[in-house]
């Protein structure tokens, strides 16, 4: 009896497949080809390359490309589910596919690293910015939009098939998302994709590598768990206590300076000679190579490249690290939503004015209208509020010439209103990427060598240029003033060039640089300088997240705990960002190395910035300011 259901039901099936029409047959076969073509498309637009899961027949190539593709399918089938329509399941896939190809593409060509999650979360600073690149097309994009343009065509060819209305429709749609959700569930929030044949991981050095091992899919997934956050081991607010407390019993010395502290954070100001070995017809930054007097500096390891200003800044401001937060995280957009204390409420607490943030550009970008005001700063001025002529700009952006001399204008106003020291954070655009336009109003008096002429690179260093002569002004001015006075100036990251530009300057293919290597591209000039007397220091390396540190403790200044913490841990990790550390010993080390002699240490800085940065109810009172 049994056996005699089975051959029915079969023979129903079979039917039922024979009773459709021919072009319901086509129809039903370009429904089924669509998930498999827009991924197909999708991983051959791969900014890295069509990579091992477009070509590779190795198991755990073809086990990355399967488990996408089911990915895709099952999404295919909820949207047919909830829609009813095959066309619009279909041509949004195909659509998704292009949005994703295109902005992955114009993102490694202009940034020189491909989307991860955390991008998604800084759209809106993107976006202020989009007007400022040439965009065009090569020959493998093009073929992925036109096929998948035709694709969708294709789509609305076809006999139109709808899933009809009633419970079962109702059961499709429940039943579909159901399977969805538990699929993007256990591939986000499991380590499925790191403890599985798959081994899905992110490269932090060359995200791009990673695209090209795991295909765009699933390295942007797992770039999505790796912004969650988790409890450091050991974690509790009577641990983080304990290790705060011989710094909340030391007492600073009463002869505290307290001058004007001006810190300047430079766009993308760097120095590639340092990088790479290569000639230019002159000096690029002669200014800044000539500061010795009462000055430090020397090079600052930063987390980023290429972008994600708002990283740099963040550790700047609060001595906070982030190789204790998610690679692909953005602290300001994810967060900072209450008061967070720092170098700013730090110099607020000793009564000075203007507690001001200046940046000329739009005030949303990285949320820092938001963030600003949370960080302690009093005042936030854009360029909303700024009256700028065609005179003040090098190509799209405000100049740092006429940006230092918004802070000149705001430093003798606040001086007319009181005596009190002054204190203002400024950062500059004038040499955000992109590189690739020719501008009337950029004069380029700096020319390269054969083996490395590029034109991206010649207007790079010619921005630099006018940032040094600006530079110059602005230290020329505050020389000249009475008040004590000290400029910290640095950049946040490497500019946005090609690999094709970065492997000319290093004689070496960029993708081939090892994990130590690859610091040498992850580091910036600083420079700390006083217009009294200080102790010089020269090719000093640091992080970031010292560096406001170095500069209270070097122009003597008050230190918090917190910076007397942060003191004793440079002593032992003078170098740490995300991509690793470099110990006293001078080795570099990865952050999971449980065997490095600072491992100990590490985590004693990882416990304190989780009290401060997400403990916020347990966070150690009058300790991080």
């Amino acid at each position: 009896m049994k056996k005699s259901t089975k051959a029915t039901d079969s023979a129903n099936k079979e039917s039922v497949f024979q009773n459709l029409s021919k072009e319901e047959r086509i129809a039903l076969t370009v429904f089924f080809l669509t998930p498999l073509v827009a991924l197909l498309f999708l991983e051959y637009a791969n900014p890295a390359g069509p990579g091992l899961i477009f070509y590779s027949i190795r198991p755990s190539c073809l086990l990355r490309f399967g488990v996408t593709a089911f990915l895709f399918y099952i999404v295919m089938g909820f949207l047919f589910a909830l829609t009813g329509s095959m066309r619009f399941s279909g041509c949004f896939l195909c659509i998704f596919s292009i949005i994703f190809s295109l902005t992955n593409y114009f993102t490694t060509t202009f940034r020189g690293i491909p989307i991860l999650a955390s991008d998604l979360t800084i759209m809106g600073t993107a976006m202020n910015v989009v007007g400022n690149y040439k965009y065009s097309l090569d020959l493998t994009r093009t073929i992925t939009l036109l096929g998948l343009i035709t694709w969708c065509i294709l789509l609305f060819r076809v006999k139109r098939l709808r899933l009809p209305k009633g419970k079962k429709r109702i059961s499709a749609i429940l039943g579909s998302a159901a399977i969805c959700f538990a699929s993007f569930w256990i591939m986000i929030y499991t380590p499925v994709m790191t403890v599985t044949p798959m081994h899905v991981t992110v490269n932090t050095f060359r995200p791009i590598k990673s695209y090209r091992k795991n295909g765009c899919v699933l390295t942007f997934m797992r770039s999505i768990q790796l912004m969650i956050i988790h409890k450091p081991d050991g974690y509790s607010a009577n641990a983080a206590e304990e290790i705060a407390a011989p710094y909340r019993s030391e007492t600073s010395s009463g002869n505290a300076k307290t001058p004007n502290v001006i810190a300047i954070m430079d766009e993308a100001f760097a120095d590639l000679q340092a990088v790479g070995d290569f000639r230019t017809s002159e000096d690029v930054m002669p200014f800044y190579h000539s500061l010795t007097k009462n000055t430090v500096k020397g090079f600052s390891y930063v987390s980023v490249f290429g972008g994600q200003t708002a990283n740099t800044e963040f550790e700047f401001l609060t001595g906070l690290s982030k190789a204790f937060v998610p690679a692909s995280a953005t602290p300001y957009q994810l967060y900072i939503k209450s008061l967070l204390p720092g170098l700013t409420t730090h110099l607020g607490n000793q009564d000075y004015q203007g507690m001001l943030a200046f940046h000329p550009f739009r005030a949303n970008g990285y949320n820092r209208d938001h963030v600003y005001p949370n960080l302690g700063f009093s005042d936030f001025i854009s360029l909303k509020d700024l009256d700028v002529s065609a005179s003040d700009k090098i190509r799209n952006f405000v100049s740092d010439a006429a940006d230092f001399q918004v802070i000149i204008d705001q430093y003798e106003q606040a001086k007319k209103k009181s005596n009190a020291p002054f204190y203002l954070f400024n950062v500059t655009m004038q040499n955000h990427s992109g590189y690739d336009q020719d501008f009337d109003n950029l004069d380029m008096p700096i020319s390269i060598e054969e083996k490395c002429d590029d034109p991206e690179l010649k207007r790079y260093l010619n921005l630099i240029h006018h940032s040094d002569t600006a530079l110059k002004s602005l230290i020329e001015y505050f020389s000249k003033q009475k008040d004590p006075t000290v400029i910290v100036f640095f950049g946040d990251h490497e500019p946005g060039l090609s690999n094709e530009v970065y492997s000319k300057i290093l004689g070496k293919n960029v993708e081939k640089l090892s994990a130590e290597e690859n610091m040498n591209l992850y580091k910036t000039p600083f420079l700390i300088w006083a217009n009294y007397d200080i102790e010089e220091q020269e090719n000093v390396n640091i992080s970031m997240n010292y560096l406001s540190t170095l500069m209270l403790e070097s122009t003597g200044m008050k230190l918090s705990p917190f910076n007397q913490f942060l003191l004793d841990i440079h002593k032992q990790i003078p170098v740490l960002t995300t991509n690793g550390y470099f110990g006293e010993d001078g080795n570099y080390y990865s952050l999971k190395d449980e065997s490095s002699p600072y491992y100990e240490s590490l985590r004693k800085y990882q416990i304190l910035q989780y009290n401060n940065l997400f403990d916020k109810k347990k966070r150690i009172k009058n300790f991080f300011d």
